[in-house]
């Protein structure tokens, strides 16, 4: 059995705590901020609010519209890196140091006066991955067809459509519909943190609405996968093999990095598989549109700005299209000027 408690009010500047109890941990849990939100809006006060209770508040508040992976994310960011250092500080005293989203809600909440704020991080410039060249595509995919398996096939999912690591490790046989070559994307597998020391699997789905998604499967693909697909059922997890449990991204990453090393290339993170594909798209003349709908960006902007990456060779096709006019008369021009000197 299972118990949360919290704070429901307060007595000579002590709390009064109240305890539920349940027989499964997300019982608990959703009772437990449900009942944390409503002790929130009922008893405290901004003049003594203290940013711990204002960040608990902000987070049942903020439960309620995003995934279980998202919020445990924001969780562990706030009980890790927040509330240790700020968690008794008064919410009056809160200044533009502090974070602009729970500054905003606390003053849409007229606990707090409203700021001006600007809060500008330095930034740490990334090194650009560099996604993998013909002759590495060509050397993966030699290694990977011979003989080709589940696991090995998910790496060409990642490298020839596009797919994220959790989104491969998420397929069933029931997501191949190999009759008129189609994979339908629709599960997402991460492991996320409770908070106690333990962690947990999950499977949900993808990471924006827009990554739910079909894509078309070559032919070549749909011959491997109808080869691969005997004596299995549609609930049959595609790289476990088993209607049990899937493959999470953290096992199928070891996986990776050895066929990566038995193919006699240089270790990558898995992602650049994605990039590699993005960029193939794109020197094939694939459109941004297009390009973006197969790896399910919520829009283009995204494609643009993390996945294309140009080369030399692509810069100086795309000014020979642009200044094919000026090319033409500077080579008129410079034949007349060699008529002239001839003459």
């Amino acid at each position: 059995r299972w118990e949360g408690r919290y704070i429901k009010g307060r007595a000579d500047g002590k709390a009064i705590w109240g305890y539920l109890y349940g027989y499964s941990y997300s019982e608990v849990k959703t009772e437990l901020t449900r009942r944390k939100a409503m002790s929130g809006f009922y008893q405290l006060s901004g003049a003594s609010m203290r940013f711990s209770e204002l960040a608990e508040l902000w987070l049942a508040s903020f439960a309620q519209g995003v995934k279980e992976s998202t919020l445990t994310h924001y969780q562990y960011t706030l009980h890790k890196y927040l509330l240790p250092v700020l968690g008794d500080l008064p919410v009056s005293e809160l200044n533009e140091s502090t974070l602009e989203r729970l500054c905003k809600y606390a003053a849409r909440l007229h606990l707090m006066p409203p700021l001006e704020l600007c809060v500008k991080l330095p930034r740490q410039k990334k090194a650009e991955p560099r996604p993998l060249s013909l002759a590495e595509q060509a050397a993966l995919r030699s290694f990977l067809l011979d003989p080709p398996t589940p696991r090995k096939i998910g790496v060409l999912l990642q490298m020839e459509l596009g797919l994220r690591i959790g989104e491969v490790c998420g397929l069933k046989w029931s997501d191949f519909d190999l009759k008129n070559g189609i994979l339908t994307i629709q599960h997402t597998v991460c492991r996320i943190p409770l908070g106690d020391g333990h962690t947990k699997l999950i499977v949900q789905t993808p990471k924006t609405r827009k990554s739910t998604r079909e894509i078309p499967l070559s032919t070549g693909l749909v011959a491997i996968l109808r080869k691969l697909s005997k004596d299995v059922t549609p609930d049959t997890w595609f790289l476990s093999g088993t209607e049990s449990r899937p493959v999470e991204p953290r096992c199928y990453r070891k996986s990776i990095r050895c066929y990566l090393k038995r193919s006699a290339l240089r270790t990558i993170h898995p992602h650049v598989l994605r990039h590699t594909f993005a960029t193939t798209c794109l020197q094939a003349g694939c459109d941004i549109k297009t390009l973006s709908e197969l790896l399910g960006h919520a829009n283009a902007n995204v494609t643009l700005q993390r996945y294309v990456h140009s080369d030399l060779n692509r810069k100086r096709k795309a000014l020979q299209r642009v200044y094919a006019l000026s090319d033409r008369i500077y080579k008129e021009s410079l034949r007349g000027s060699q008529k002239e000197q001839t003459a």
